[in-house]
């Protein structure tokens, strides 16, 4: 949402997990719309929050439950901010498809014009494998022609946005300055940076062009019919027998 040069009006979250996206989304003061597969996970948050009964009550906030595909299918309104954070493992038929070429070029629809998607692929170098994370690369820069990334602070993992328009760079102290007082609180909940400037900067020294994650094969792509990441068994014993050889 910081990366945005007007500030945004509403956004969606797919998959409420926890509630951390929600919540976040909310400390902006603006709408958003939480989209979750489960019924029961809602009645989950306040195991997690001590706030959950205000965060289910905000009258900004609204938890729908269904399939967050379907939802695209259906619904008419458009977002300035469309977050994905499905729960790992990345390779989970149940979630597997929030990955897809299929899914994004959908997902962008509901999109404003200057609207940006984030992503959040869960990825540990040291063990899973690096096609996956090229096969999302792909898949999003595919449909959108914007696309930027970013290694997670905590690293694991790497952030997308992606969108229809041009996402410029910009400084930490920008993006500090474009946040509200309660959005720069909760960017702080979980991290030991002393201040939200000090984030920004360190999440943008973090950043990766775009063409170095995206390989010489362009098999490695994630569509509904062909989920790649669905089918890693065979792909890991190789690899693992190559290095045992």
């Amino acid at each position: 949402m910081a990366f945005q040069e007007t500030p945004p009006k509403k956004g969606l979250v797919i998959c409420l997990g926890m509630g951390t996206t929600h919540r976040s989304t909310l400390s902006w003061g603006i709408e958003s719309v939480a989209v979750e597969l489960v019924p029961s996970v809602k009645d989950a948050l306040p195991y997690f929050w001590d706030d959950a009964a205000g965060v289910i009550k905000n009258p900004r906030g609204r938890i729908i439950v269904d399939d967050g595909k379907r939802f695209l299918q259906r619904t008419k309104e458009r977002f300035d901010v469309l977050i994905l954070d499905p729960p790992p493992p990345v390779e989970a038929a149940g979630s597997s498809l929030l990955y897809s070429r299929d899914f994004y070029r959908l997902a962008k629809q509901r999109l404003s014009p200057k609207g940006i998607l984030q992503q959040w692929i869960p990825y540990e170098p040291r063990r899973d494998e690096e096609a996956i994370l090229c096969a999302v690369a792909r898949s999003l820069s595919e449909e959108f022609p914007h696309v930027r990334a970013f290694r997670s602070i905590g690293g694991l993992g790497c952030h997308f946005l992606a969108s229809q328009e041009n996402i410029p760079p910009v400084t930490a102290a920008e993006l500090t300055r474009r946040m509200p007082p309660e959005a720069q609180r909760d960017l702080l909940e979980w991290t030991l940076n002393t201040t939200a400037q000090n984030y920004w900067a360190n999440f943008l020294s973090r950043e990766i062009p775009i063409e170095a994650l995206l390989s010489d094969t362009p098999a490695e792509r994630i569509t509904d019919d062909r989920p790649f990441n669905e089918y890693f068994l065979i792909r890991r014993l190789w690899k693992r027998w190559k290095q045992s050889s």
